[in-house]
């Protein structure tokens, strides 16, 4: 028995219209994307306030941080600007300028902080602890969080707690933080965030 032409005509424009159909009723996959990271930002400005308690002393001031692949500067000054602090780490280098002439520069950032300050904190790794991260260079244990509290870890011997996060545009950024170990406590409260990417 011979098919007719006209029924594999039939045929082939049937399975090509199911074919096409589909075809339509495909949409691509999304790649998925990363939730965005603080560590993603190059370029940050942090305006707040620092609260320091170490076994011997204690102290608040105002702190005004900017970072970028460079370097970051810290101001840090008591009411009114009075008492202003700047501080300029560059890789392993720190200048610090106290003011009236009083200038000092050193390859040793621990010990320049220790002297000039009272207490030292690694500021390799607090440029990312301020932004919520963890320091990439250094193991870290995140601490469970039970209770719905803060978020929380641990690196270098420090412990740390973000206890409120704002929104700056992709990113969520702390407002309040604790920064502990070493025989010294730092409060921080991040009034304002301005961001770069």
């Amino acid at each position: 028995m011979t098919i007719p032409l006209s029924w594999w005509r039939r045929l082939v424009w049937a399975s090509l219209v199911i074919w096409l159909a589909g075809c339509a009723g495909m949409r691509p996959v999304p790649e998925p994307q990363r939730a965005a990271s603080p560590s993603d930002i190059k370029v940050w400005k942090l305006e707040g306030r620092i609260a320091v308690k170490t076994a011997n002393d204690g102290w608040t001031a105002n702190l005004i941080w900017e970072h970028d692949p460079r370097q970051d500067r810290l101001r840090i000054s008591g009411p009114f600007s009075q008492g202003l602090l700047s501080i300029v780490v560059q890789d392993d280098l720190i200048h610090v300028n106290e003011g009236n002439g009083v200038e000092q520069t050193s390859r040793n950032p621990d010990a320049l902080l220790r002297e000039r300050l009272g207490f030292a904190v690694p500021l390799r790794s607090l440029r990312y602890w301020v932004t919520g991260v963890p320091a990439p260079e250094a193991e870290h244990v995140q601490v469970p969080n039970e209770t719905g509290g803060a978020r929380r870890f641990s690196q270098q011997g420090w412990n740390l707690a973000y206890e409120k996060f704002s929104q700056i545009g992709a990113y969520q950024l702390p407002q309040k933080a604790s920064i502990n170990g070493h025989d010294v406590r730092l409060k921080l409260i991040a009034d304002d965030w301005l961001i770069k990417e």
